[in-house]
C-alpha cells in the first residue's frame, strides 16, 4: 500500500469502528502530515480518498468532518473549536506581543494616553504615609478604600455590588481564571463569543474546559438565538461574555439583549462570567451598563480591571463574585494569596478625587478619534471589499479580507511577512480557528502618525499581492 492509502486506512477504520463519531473534526492536513511524517500533499491525498469513500466531508474554511451513515455531517461541529492548537498557532502565539516597530498587535495604548506622572506621585505619597504597605505581607481580599471606590463607580452605571463580594486580583486575567475555576470542573463546556479573545481560549484549554462558540455580531454582540439553541442540546457549565467593547469585534450589546442574556441563564442557574475590562473605554456619552446591572440573583461574576484604562503595566483587577464569593475567595488564597495594596491605595485616591473620571473622558475621546483614523486608513489602502468593524469601544478593530479568485485569503502568511517588516497584528484564526483565517485584529491604541499610515499602506500592499 502507498503511504496515503495506509493513512486513509487507519482513519477509515477508526470511523467504521465508531472511535471517530459522526460530526467529529478530522485533524488538519498539516496535523495529519506531522503525525505520520509525510508531506502535506500525501496527507491531503489521504483525506480526499476518505472523502471519495463517503466517510468524511470537507467544509469550507472549517476542515474535514466525519459523516454519519445518512451521508451528512452531524450538527454538533457547528458548536466547537479545535481542541488542540495547530502548529502555526503555537508559533504565532509566541510571537504576538514580542517587540516590533509598529504596534498594531496588543490591545493597549501609547504611554502618553495615561496619567503616569500623577499616579506615580500618588504611589510615592502612599508609600510615605504608610510604609508598611511596602514591607507587610499582603492579606485579605483587597484594600477597603479601593473596594469602596469600585462599588461607587459601579453605581454610576446601575451596577449594585457590595464590598464584601469583591476580590481584588492581579489583573483581570486572574479574575477570569478564578471565576472559571469556581464554577466549572475539568471537561465542562463553556459558551463563549466567537470570535473569542485568544488568551481566554488558551485559558480554557489549560483548565481542561471545552469552549463552545456562539457567534458574535459586530453590531449587537452574542447571538442569543444560537445560545438558546445550544442550551437545549448541550450541558453548558458557564457562559463568558465581553458585552461592552467586545474583543476583538468591538461591539456593545444593547440593554435589552443584556437583560435577556442574564435572564436566560438565571432561569437555568448557569453562571455568567462577565469580562468588563473595556466598559470604561466605550465611546458613547455615558458608560454602558454591565451585565451585572441586570442580575438579581448573584449569578453574574463581574470581572474588571485598570490595565486598559489607567495604565497597561498596572496589573490590578477584581471580581465581584455574587453567590460564588466564598469559592473565589478560597481559590485566590490558595493561588496568589493576596494582591499588593500599595497600588490599590493610590488608585483609590485617584478615583475618589475625580481624577480618574476626568482621565477616562479624555481617554475615550482620543481612542474614538484613533479608531476612526485607523478605520479610514484601512479603507484607503486595503483592497476593495475589505470589511472593517465600526467599533463602539475598546482598542481594537476587526478586519475581514475579500476573497481572491473565489477563495478566502489567509492572514497567516501575511502575519509572517508583516513581522519581517516590523509590523505587528494578530491573525484572525487565533480567535477561533479556520473560520477566521481571512481576518486580522488591529490595535488603535496609538496616536495616528505617518509611520502608522505607511504601515497600513504596506499591509494593504501585502494583501493585494495575495489577490
Amino acid at each position: 500500500m502507498t503511504k496515503y492509502q495506509t493513512i486513509a486506512g487507519q482513519i477509515g477504520e477508526a470511523i467504521r469502528s465508531g472511535i471517530l463519531e459522526p460530526g467529529t473534526r478530522i485533524p488538519s492536513v498539516r496535523a495529519v502530515a506531522g503525525q505520520h511524517s509525510v508531506s502535506t500533499t500525501t496527507a491531503l491525498e489521504a483525506l480526499r480518498s476518505l472523502e471519495g469513500e463517503g466517510l468524511i466531508e470537507a467544509r469550507p474554511r472549517s476542515g474535514y468532518f466525519v459523516l454519519n451513515r445518512a451521508g451528512s455531517v452531524a450538527a454538533a461541529p457547528r458548536f466547537q473549536f479545535d481542541s488542540e492548537l495547530e502548529e502555526d498557532a503555537r508559533v504565532h502565539l509566541s510571537i504576538v506581543g514580542s517587540p516590533c516597530r509598529v504596534r498594531f498587535d496588543l490591545a493597549t495604548g501609547d504611554p502618553g494616553l495615561y496619567p503616569l506622572d500623577r499616579f506615580g506621585r500618588l504611589v510615592r505619597r502612599a508609600s510615605y504615609r504608610s510604609p508598611l504597605l511596602l514591607g507587610a505581607l499582603a492579606r485579605g481580599t483587597g484594600h477597603a478604600a479601593f473596594k469602596q471606590q469600585i462599588v461607587r463607580s459601579a453605581l454610576d452605571h446601575g451596577c449594585r455590588i457590595s464590598p464584601e463580594e469583591i476580590i481584588v486580583t492581579n489583573g483581570c486575567i486572574e479574575a477570569l481564571n478564578l471565576s472559571l475555576r469556581a464554577v466549572t470542573s475539568h471537561g465542562d463546556r463553556v459558551a463563549v463569543e466567537s470570535p473569542c479573545y485568544f488568551v481566554l481560549l488558551q485559558m480554557l484549554r489549560a483548565l481542561g474546559l471545552v469552549a463552545v462558540p456562539i457567534p458574535c455580531d459586530p453590531l449587537r454582540g452574542m447571538d442569543l438565538a444560537v445560545l438558546a439553541e445550544v442550551l437545549q442540546t448541550t450541558r453548558i457549565a458557564a457562559v463568558v461574555s465581553v458585552a461592552n467593547g467586545n474583543n476583538p469585534v468591538g461591539s456593545v450589546a444593547d440593554d435589552e439583549d443584556k437583560a435577556a442574556l442574564v435572564a436566560m441563564l438565571a432561569d437555568r442557574k448557569i453562571p455568567l462570567i462577565e469580562d468588563d475590562m473595556f466598559g470604561d473605554v466605550c465611546f458613547a456619552p455615558s458608560r454602558p451598563p454591565a451585565l451585572r446591572s441586570f442580575d438579581r440573583q448573584g449569578g453574574v461574576l463581574w470581572c474588571g480591571g485598570l490595565s486598559k484604562t489607567l495604565m497597561p503595566s498596572l496589573r490590578l483587577g477584581w471580581v465581584a463574585a455574587g453567590r460564588f464569593t466564598a469559592q473565589v475567595q478560597a481559590l485566590k488564597y490558595t493561588s496568589t494569596m493576596a494582591t499588593s495594596e500599595l497600588f490599590q491605595v493610590a488608585a483609590a485616591e485617584l478615583m475618589e478625587n475625580g481624577g480618574y473620571t476626568r482621565h477616562l473622558k479624555r481617554l475615550r475621546q482620543r481612542l474614538a478619534r484613533q479608531h476612526a483614523e485607523l478605520r479610514q486608513a484601512v479603507v484607503r489602502h486595503f483592497p476593495l471589499g475589505t470589511e472593517v468593524s465600526h467599533a463602539e469601544g475598546g482598542y481594537v478593530a476587526w478586519v475581514r479580507l475579500p476573497e481572491a479568485e473565489g477563495h478566502p485569503v489567509s492572514t497567516r502568511q501575511l502575519f509572517t511577512r508583516a513581522r519581517e517588516a516590523g509590523i505587528g497584528f494578530v491573525p484572525g484564526y487565533l480567535f477561533g480557528g479556520r473560520e477566521f483565517d481571512d481576518c486580522l485584529r488591529l490595535n488603535a491604541g496609538y496616536p495616528w502618525s505617518r509611520e502608522q499610515e505607511e504601515a497600513i499602506a504596506h499591509l494593504g500592499q501585502l494583501v493585494k499581492q495575495r489577490q
